[in-house]
């Protein structure tokens, strides 16, 4: 290894370490509490244990690797997250000292591979995935994707049994870990095509071995899955493609801007492909297909980028529907596209602009400073429970649950709810978060109070109608609880729980054509749901004593 070399990869090494030091001082938070401190699975390495770490799922997913190597953290650090938070640490740096390896594979100067790589690794995006231990799943099968990738790039160029057997179990181990995965044939087709400008049929056929591993792995992780692969957001596909659209510019958006980055993404479910938000998304995909045809065309470098970025996420667009629609962590290996076409824009804007060129070196050095910067911010997000909460329910309404259920008392979620309000009393999203926990606690006339100022501040947002619907419900005052419901159908109409309660409220407004019209609305988009069968056989008896 020369010097340059070895001095790049030490500069990632620091640079990423300081980044992300701060996380050792984080808890269990959110999905580590059962699936790593309660989980009876992590406490042993005995042969009966592993055929039982083989043989379950982890939580809705069927990812042994996963759950093996936090066994192995388990013998090494018992219940210390300490120990747990430092090997997602060290698994990232790994990554993104592939990164630059892959990067230098592909021709790229050592310059743009280490503005790339350290960029990629210090970007706030990632801290969901390196900060939060259940994230292991993300930062363990990019590693193996990566290690995949750069294999088959010495198989593409000499087929070698020994060199394809080795990628065959780079990706078995990728997709035991994490089956978005999956998608490394297609981006091994993408590099052929817009890379090197070709198509092989030896080339396909390396990706069938692969293909059906993962068609089997994803199977095995979709069958009997109660959450993966269920029912589509707003009951159809079309409901989920034309709102998944719509994250598409946002994620992009979170590259260049990462202030924006939250532990929970409000995603309205979009009715119509006319919305702006969904032609915003489509034309979005449509200039970047275009852009790649065109760069395959002229035999240009940028094509085998632009599928990278759609290729690694599509796996995390609801395609096949699990319960987030948009997660900072879904932009784990997606993010290193969007980074290489804006260092070679940098670089080309350089060549044309001498003056620019001497700056570059500083430009680059201050965007990873303040990726640092944002990073170190960002990490104690994921120290507590209340922390993770507090970082989107300052900004983003949410929905509450269906029902009061008199949770114990939340005075520090409240506490900084409020505190926040006394910086910004003009907030729709605390006051309808402050309502929201009222409701949850069965303080009825206090939820009403913030649901109503929240809707006053903000009418056009869905999830605060139907809040205020669900309260007026709750509180006896069925005609009040259809308006709110009714602006709740109108501004998110493939809102599952928007027509629910709007049925109920025509129910006991005893309007049974019009609560027989909600009631049909909700059970067609959640047939498998049972919330609906109760108010449906209230239905029948109110038909039934109206004939």
């Amino acid at each position: 290894m020369d010097t340059r070399r070895a001095l790049h990869m030490a500069i990632i090494l620091l640079f990423t370490t300081a980044a992300y030091a701060g996380s050792f001082s984080g808890g269990f938070v959110s999905d580590d509490v059962t699936a790593i401190a309660g989980n009876p699975l992590l406490r042993s390495l005995a042969p009966s244990n592993l055929r039982a770490i083989v043989t379950s799922f982890d939580d809705a997913n069927y990812i042994p690797l996963k759950v093996l190597s936090l066994a192995l953290d388990y013998q090494l650090w018992g219940l210390d997250p300490a120990g747990y938070h430092a090997v997602n640490l060290a698994i990232h740096v790994i990554n993104a000292l592939l990164v630059y390896l892959l990067l230098l594979r592909l021709r790229e100067p050592a310059g743009t591979a280490l503005a790339v790589a350290l960029l990629w690794a210090v970007h706030p995006a990632q801290v969901e995935s390196v900060a939060w231990i259940s994230e292991r799943k993300n930062v363990l099968s990019t590693l193996f994707f990566l290690l995949g990738f750069l294999v088959y790039l010495r198989f593409s160029e000499r087929p070698r049994a020994r060199s394809y057997l080795l990628l065959l179990a780079l990706s078995v181990c990728a997709l035991l870990t994490k089956v978005n995965t999956i998608v490394l044939p297609a981006i091994m087709v993408a590099y052929e095509v817009g890379e090197r400008f070709r198509l092989r049929g030896r080339d396909l056929a390396a990706t069938v071995p692969l293909l059906a591993a993962g068609a089997f792995l994803a199977w095995v992780n979709l069958h009997g899955n109660p959450s993966h692969g269920a029912a589509y957001h707003g009951g159809s596909l079309a409901v989920t493609m034309r709102t998944m659209t719509t994250v598409l510019p946002r994620y992009l958006a979170l590259v260049v801007a990462p202030w924006q980055l939250s532990f929970y993404h409000a995603v309205p479910l979009r009715s119509s492909w006319l919305e702006p938000a969904v032609l915003t998304g489509l034309l979005t995909l449509l200039v970047s297909t275009a852009i790649a045809v065109v760069l395959i065309a002229r035999r240009r470098r940028g094509a085998f980028w632009i599928a990278w970025f759609f290729v690694t996420l599509a796996p995390m667009l609801n395609l096949v529907p699990f319960p987030a629609l948009m997660a900072d962590r879904y932009l784990y290996i997606p993010l290193l596209a969007p980074l290489v076409l804006m260092t070679w824009g940098m670089r080309s804007l350089a060549t044309r602009f001498p003056l620019l060129g001497r700056s570059v070196p500083a430009l680059a050095a201050a965007a990873a400073l303040a990726c640092v910067g944002f990073t170190l911010a960002r990490v104690p997000v994921f120290r507590s429970d209340v922390s993770l909460w507090a970082d989107w329910a300052v900004r983003t309404p949410y929905i509450t649950a269906d029902r009061p259920y008199g949770p114990k008392p939340r005075p520090a979620e409240l506490r900084i709810l409020r505190d926040a309000l006394a910086r910004n009393s003009a907030s729709a999203a605390l006051h309808n978060n402050i309502g929201g926990i009222a409701f949850e606690e069965g303080r009825l006339s206090d939820a009403l109070t913030e649901l109503t100022q929240a809707h006053r501040l903000d009418p056009q947002d869905p999830a605060i109608a139907l809040n205020l619907g669900r309260v007026y419900l709750h509180a006896g005052e069925p005609a009040a609880a259809a308006r709110a419901l009714e602006d709740a159908v109108r501004l998110e109409p493939p809102s599952y729980f928007a027509w629910l309660n709007l049925g109920r409220a025509y129910l006991h407004l005893r309007d049974a054509p019009r609560a027989r019209q909600a009631l049909e609305r909700a059970r067609r988009m959640r047939p498998e749901w049972q919330d609906w069968r109760r108010e449906w056989f209230v239905l029948e008896q109110l038909e039934r004593g109206a004939a």
